[in-house]
């Protein structure tokens, strides 16, 4: 798993590694017993405070998709398959509203995106 993070963003640092790990999980990227990086080593990673790390942890483990486990860290819970999908629908719906939104703004057409959604498709 790869985390990036914008210092330009208005989104908090903490809530960026959520929103990633989150994606992740949902994704099937880290799977159930799956451990997480250690506070201090995200941290140090990101260049971060290890607060920062904790509080995105913490958020995870209160929604369920990680465990804090004595001696271990923090671990991936099982998924349910229907609610994974749904995230990433959700997800997908998010992006193409502000495709189409930032498509508009730069008054390009539908086969515009056509074109540049499968040149992307290609390209992964």
């Amino acid at each position: 798993m790869r985390i990036i993070l914008s210092s330009t963003s208005s989104v908090p640092m903490y809530e960026q590694i959520k929103t990633q790990v989150r994606n992740a999980v949902h994704a099937g990227e880290l799977t159930e017993g799956a451990l997480l990086p250690s506070l201090r080593q995200l941290a140090l990673e990101l260049r971060v405070s290890v607060i920062t790390v904790t509080r995105a942890y913490n958020d995870l483990v209160a929604e369920g998709l990680v465990r804090n486990e004595h001696g271990r860290g923090f671990v991936v819970r099982a998924v349910d398959a229907d609610e994974a999908d749904s995230a990433l629908a959700a997800r997908l719906d998010t992006a193409t509203a502000e495709l189409v939104s930032a498509a508009r703004a730069a008054r390009l057409t539908i086969d515009d995106i056509r074109r540049k959604v499968e040149d992307a498709w290609k390209q992964h």
